[in-house]
């Protein structure tokens, strides 16, 4: 892998040290910092230097609407906040970053019940847990830090992974580990308070499952979990029920299901559809699958049957999908990559769900080659009007927004604002 290479990689995500992949069988390669053509992030100022400060190039005006919190490795949890009226991401006003374990970016950042702000950091076993209040600061919730035993199996590579995740309803938050073959499921209280699911942890191994990225169905139903791939593609996906206590039943047979080659899935509101990629590109995996799949979803029994026409080509290899978590009578889904000499971000592509069928039909102002966003990974805020996405080179990375038209159009809102650290990271609307 070139030097090039690594740095785009490493700029999607998190990691400031050696990628670690022990003991399951695949690659380990040293994490590089050389010098990259497509760092830069959005065209103009707010990417910041390797050192950062976290505050960006300037704060939005007006009342925030959105919120982003990121793991600082120096042992914060970093906040942000977008207005809509301002136009621009930038520091709270006022905001005490609040201290969590000193790590190396942590392994998953999640909101749920819109107010609650999860931070699982592997080098200590510890979820970090906290209270979004109105004015974006964080209190920290009561018996925070929670301690996880066994937890130091989840594998640390160069891009993003959906190893801690919720339920749609924000009652439930889960984290799969792929060196024991298990899943830990976690109860989450009207107070933010964390309780171990009857029967946590869960074993994969009946699946002969090593668990990696997972996703729900939009209803909360079922939860889909991809193999552990070194390589950036996805092979197999086992399925498993889910009850209202966050007991998993594996779906029979569920990885023989055509072995779906998912690296990533998303769910869609209505639950009727969940939408994929296997992530195979050729800067990383040698090879590129320019396709999105769309499975639509048993409602008895949770199996997967692939969509008339599905997959559904892409002009660009998708690295990472972003899925509109609001019903539009047909959300959008958007595309991310890396180009095949892994030199460069290549455009955002735009689709829409057709939720009577399942079917995907490319925007019309899709791919968006005006756009001077350079990133592989977005995530959208709870109301689905906002795109915010990570964008620079490690270990300069900042964070963007870019507002959603209603007819899926795309549009560079204000300047980024810096990371002090490379780290995962969540959005929350205002509680």
């Amino acid at each position: 892998m070139t030097t090039r290479v690594q740095a785009i990689l490493i700029s999607i995500v998190l990691l400031a040290s050696t990628l670690w992949m022990a003991g399951c069988g695949h690659y380990a390669c040293s994490a590089g910092f050389g010098d990259t053509t497509c760092g830069s992030g959005s065209t103009g100022t707010g990417t910041g230097t390797g050192t950062g400060t976290g505050t960006g190039t300037g704060t939005g005006s007006g009342t925030p609407s959105a919120f982003a919190y990121a793991v600082d490795q120096n042992g914060k949890m970093d906040g942000f906040d977008f207005s809509s009226g301002g136009g621009s991401i930038g520091a709270i006003s006022s905001y005490t970053a609040p201290t969590i374990a000193t790590n190396t970016g942590g392994v998953g950042t999640v909101v749920a019940q819109g107010k609650y702000l999860y931070a699982v950091i592997q080098d200590t076993e510890q979820i970090f847990g906290f209270q979004i209040d109105s004015d974006g600061s964080l209190t920290a919730l009561s018996g925070s830090p929670v301690s996880i035993t066994g937890l130091t199996g989840i594998a640390n590579t160069a891009y993003n992974q959906q190893v801690v995740i919720t339920n749609p309803a924000g009652t439930l938050l889960f984290i799969d580990e792929f060196a024991s073959e298990q899943i830990f499921v976690y109860q989450i209280g009207s107070t933010g308070a964390l309780t171990a699911a009857p029967g946590s942890p869960f074993s994969t191994l009946g699946q002969t499952l090593e668990p990696q990225n997972m996703a729900m169905d939009g209803l909360g139903k079922y939860l889909y979990v991809a193999e552990d791939s070194g390589d950036h593609s996805g092979a197999f996906v086992a399925g498993y029920s889910v009850s209202s206590t966050g007991v998993l039943t594996a779906i029979p047979n569920s990885f023989t299901w055509g072995n779906i080659p998912i690296w990533q899935f998303q769910g869609e509101p209505s639950g009727k559809y969940m939408i994929g990629i296997s992530a195979k590109t050729a800067s990383y995996y040698g090879s590129d699958d320019d396709n999105i799949y769309v499975y639509a979803i048993n409602s008895s029994s949770g199996a997967l049957s692939p969509v008339a026409g599905s997959p559904f080509a892409t002009k660009y290899a998708p690295f990472n999908i972003e899925v509109q978590p609001t019903s539009t009578n047909g959300e959008y889904v958007y595309s991310f990559g890396i180009n095949d000499a892994g030199s460069a971000f290549n455009p955002i592509e735009g689709f829409q769900l057709n939720t009577s069928s399942g079917a995907l039909t490319e925007l019309s102002s899709s791919p968006f080659s005006s756009l001077t966003v350079q990133t592989a990974w977005a995530q959208f805020d709870p109301s689905g009007a906002y795109l915010f996405y990570y964008a620079g080179s490690a270990p300069s990375v900042s964070l963007g927004v870019l507002s959603v038209s209603t007819s899926g159009g795309l549009t560079s809102v204000g300047s980024t604002a810096a990371l002090t650290t490379p780290g995962y990271w969540a959005v929350s609307d205002v509680p």
